[in-house]
C-alpha cells in the first residue's frame, strides 16, 4: 500500500528514510560523507532549505523547505539513488561483504534493482506551524540520546544541533533563518 503524500507549497517537510530492514550503516564517516555530499548538492539543485537533520545508525531525519519546482518526492528519489551508489561503492571499496550481500538481498527480495540500500517508501509530514516545526527540531536533536548513543544532543556530531547551538557549519551548512 502506498502512502500518499500531500505537497502544500510553502509548507515546511519533516521526513524519515529508513535503511532497507533497518541495517545500522550509519556508524561510520566514510557512509556518512555521501548523505552530507547529497544534502549539499540536491539543496542548491533541487532548491530546498534544509532546516534541521540526523543521521542516525539506520536511519535519517531530515527538515526541508522546498521552495523551487522540485517536489519532496524528487528530492527523495534523487538523494536515494546518489546516496545508494555511494554507499554500495564504499562498501565495494572496503570490501564489506555482509553489508553487499545484505543491499543485493534486499534487491532480490524487492525485486526493483541488483543492489538495495534505501526502503522504497519515506514518511513525510507537512509541517504546518512554527510550533510543530521547533517540536519536531526538537526530536530529531534528541533522538540520539534517547536511542543512548550519546549522554547529551551536543555530544552527537550527525545532527545539526551544534548548527543551532553552536554555530558550526563544518559539516554541513543549516538554514537557520526560518525562525
Amino acid at each position: 500500500m502506498a502512502i500518499k503524500h500531500f505537497r502544500v507549497e510553502g509548507h515546511v517537510y519533516y521526513i524519515t528514510i529508513n535503511i532497507y530492514q533497518r541495517f545500522s550503516i550509519f556508524t561510520r564517516p566514510a557512509y556518512i560523507i555521501p548523505i552530507y555530499d547529497s544534502l549539499n548538492y540536491y539543496r542548491h539543485k533541487q532548491r530546498y532549505r534544509l532546516l534541521g537533520y540526523v543521521i542516525m545508525p539506520d536511519h535519517i531525519h531530515l527538515l526541508i523547505w522546498p521552495y523551487g519546482q522540485a517536489s519532496v518526492a524528487d528530492i527523495m528519489r534523487d538523494f536515494k539513488t546518489f546516496t545508494a551508489k555511494r554507499i554500495i561503492r564504499q562498501a565495494e571499496a572496503e570490501n564489506q561483504t555482509e553489508w553487499l550481500q545484505h543491499f543485493s538481498r534486499a534487491g532480490v527480495e524487492t525485486g526493483r534493482s541488483d543492489n538495495k540500500v534505501w526502503q522504497d517508501q519515506y514518511w513525510d509530514v507537512n509541517v504546518y506551524s512554527e510550533q510543530f516545526l521547533r517540536k519536531k527540531l526538537n526530536y530529531i536533536h534528541r533522538n540520539p540520546q534517547r536511542a543512548n548513543l550519546v549522554k547529551q544532543p551536543e555530544d552527537y556530531r550527525y545532527s545539526s544541533y551544534r548548527n543551532y547551538v553552536f554555530g558550526e557549519e563544518w559539516l554541513i551548512e543549516i538554514d537557520r533563518d526560518w525562525a
